[in-house]
């Protein structure tokens, strides 16, 4: 169709008409599948973002998406893309979200943990848990991103926040958020950070680098880790995502049984399509390892001083959050390219995504 184009399905789960170069093509993708998440009755759904539409910018009008509804976008982005691509979004953003709240939440008596009093959010894109999660007001939210992304995400959210607030389904929390315009490719972070006045480098802070180190060098990440240990204190939580190297060696070992591995070929060829290709991607940790014993746990332990707690699969996340609601995805749907790892710096307590299994520390 001449300009319609596929943006990166790894942040996607649809084909939508190419962002403008100023914007991310790949933010608007996690959006739309956010949205489509939202569409399911409060009961079913996993993630519940009233700002989700207004950042998708989809070309569809809206009446007709609400008509089409949750089964046929999903089963449209499935056919466009590759199965599953929805749902890998709906839980990682679901695990993040968790670890994030429970992060920020107050302790618990007795409980072994510092309450994170900042969130830094690393390529934010059309992120939303800075108005979406009920983490305490005093919480600061730094998000950090490209200009010309932050720049389409804040005209974007304030059409998304007069829009949720008709629906009574908003937030109040937008306010305590602060953009942080900067390319990780070619500024310090951690200056960056230490140069804006309000930022604690010695406070407890959550950190999230959600759908971003494959777009990165492996060792432009290394030094992102780097400069997260300087920038953060005694107390702070990481949580990131990685593309499992085995979707170029054996991709039928990063999907369940009976899954269409070939169409995980597709893949990389939207991201590059997207103008965003993939740089890096690690292994998992050997089976009935810890995750401290696996590359990327390596990688954060060499590299500002993070222990990795958790190295999980989406198949785990397939079975802690959609099994327990009736909604478990088939082998034949389940698409495990990404893994997500919770790290900890410092002597910080343990948690993580909540998924039964083994100690993951060292």
């Amino acid at each position: 169709r001449g300009e319609d184009v596929g943006v990166c399905p790894l942040c996607s789960g649809c084909v939508t008409h190419m962002a403008a170069p100023t914007t991310s093509g790949t933010a608007r993708g996690v959006a739309k599948a956010r949205d489509i998440e939202s569409m399911l009755p409060p009961e079913l759904r996993l993630v519940d973002d009233p700002y989700a539409a207004a950042m998708a910018g989809w070309r569809t009008p809206r009446w007709l998406l609400r008509c089409s509804g949750h089964g046929l976008r999903q089963a449209i982005s499935d056919a466009l893309t590759c199965p599953g691509y929805v749902q890998l979004m709906v839980a990682r953003t679901r695990l993040f979200d968790d670890e994030v709240v429970r992060a920020c939440a107050p302790t618990a008596p007795g409980e072994a943990r510092t309450p994170c009093t900042q969130l830094l959010i690393l390529g934010a894109g059309f992120c939303t848990r800075g108005s979406r999660l009920p983490i305490p007001p005093h919480v600061r939210v730094y998000e950090v991103d490209q200009p010309s992304v932050q720049a389409a995400k804040r005209r974007l959210m304030a059409e998304a926040q007069r829009a949720a607030r008709k629906s009574e389904r908003a937030a109040s929390a937008s306010g305590r958020i602060v953009y942080l315009p900067l390319d990780l490719s070619e500024a310090a972070l951690d200056a960056a950070l230490r140069a804006h006045p309000g930022y604690d480098p010695a406070a407890p802070t959550v950190v999230t680098v959600e759908g971003l180190t494959q777009y990165m060098p492996a060792e432009a990440v290394a030094a992102t880790l780097e400069a997260l240990g300087r920038a953060t204190g005694p107390g702070s939580r990481l949580v990131a995502s990685y593309v499992d190297a085995r979707v170029h060696t054996d991709p039928a070992a990063a999907c369940g049984e009976g899954y269409p591995a070939h169409a995980l070929a597709r893949v990389a060829a939207f991201a590059e399509r997207a103008n965003e290709p993939w740089l890096s991607s690690w292994p998992p940790p050997p089976p009935g390892g810890r995750a401290a014993m696996g590359p990327f746990g390596r990688l954060l332990a060499a590299h500002g001083r993070w222990r990795a707690e958790r190295d999980e699969s989406a198949g785990e996340a397939n079975e802690a959050f959609f099994a327990p609601i009736g909604r478990r995805i088939p082998p034949s749907s389940l698409c495990m390219m990404e893994r997500f790892v919770v790290a900890a710096k410092g002597d910080s307590g343990g948690g993580g995504f909540g998924l039964d299994g083994g100690d993951t520390t060292e």
